[in-house]
């Protein structure tokens, strides 16, 4: 499906552009803090939308339908499959996450920009069915930050974690498939924060802007 270009024309008689969102795609190893960087982003007025993904696994504490996930049975997620609703899907840590395929390209149908916070897996798929969209990766200012974050949440098992940080190591070494590399390194969240919000606007600013084409 592509997404054109209108130039409809102003009250003046001039024509005013108003091309389709950008998408960016943000990737980074199980608790590096994706959730917390795009929400300080988000507390600054930005105004992107945030594909909720698509999963088979249980809520956690303080999690509900649609925050941060649409949580689905294994039923209702393989007929999503069956109808094409998904852009991608993909077993993660033993569950089936995926992107919905609607809400994504009715958003930047209107203009606005849509994050998507995927697994390197998933982003591998989406650059190949996404032509023009942006790759972003998020990285611990190290490893051993990211086992001190992953034991600070206690929501996983022994066996859960140990398979978090083995998978943590393979993600870290697809970066160099990303367009941009932002370090959230602890204690400096604004830092994070302000690369991000930095990559957003520069993209906004190219002279041969991106488009964004989703292909079946």
């Amino acid at each position: 499906m592509q997404l054109e270009t209108s130039s409809p024309l102003s009250p003046s008689g001039q024509t005013t552009i108003t091309r389709p969102g950008l998408l960016f795609v943000l990737s980074a190893p199980s608790g590096t803090g994706k959730d917390t960087v795009i929400n300080a982003l988000k507390q600054r007025g930005a105004d992107f939308y945030v594909v909720a993904s698509v999963t088979t696994r249980p809520p956690r504490p303080g999690e509900s339908e649609g925050n941060p996930y649409h949580f689905v049975s294994q039923v209702r997620f393989q007929e999503m499959i069956e109808k094409d609703e998904l852009i991608e899907h993909a077993q993660v840590h033993g569950n089936w996450y995926g992107q919905p395929r609607k809400p994504i390209a009715d958003n930047l149908q209107q203009g606005r920009d849509v994050l998507l916070k995927i697994d390197v897996q998933g982003a591998a798929t989406v650059r190949e069915k996404v032509p023009g969209a942006i790759y972003i990766f998020l990285v611990p200012g190290s490893v051993e930050e990211l086992v001190e974050r992953l034991n600070h949440r206690q929501t996983e098992t022994e066996e859960q974690l140990n398979r978090r940080i083995a998978d943590a190591q393979y993600e870290l070494a697809q970066q160099e498939h990303y367009e941009y590399i932002i370090v959230n390194r602890q204690g400096q969240l604004e830092e994070a924060v302000n690369k991000l919000q930095a990559i957003m606007h520069a993209e906004h600013c190219r002279s041969k802007p991106r488009y964004v084409q989703i292909q079946n």
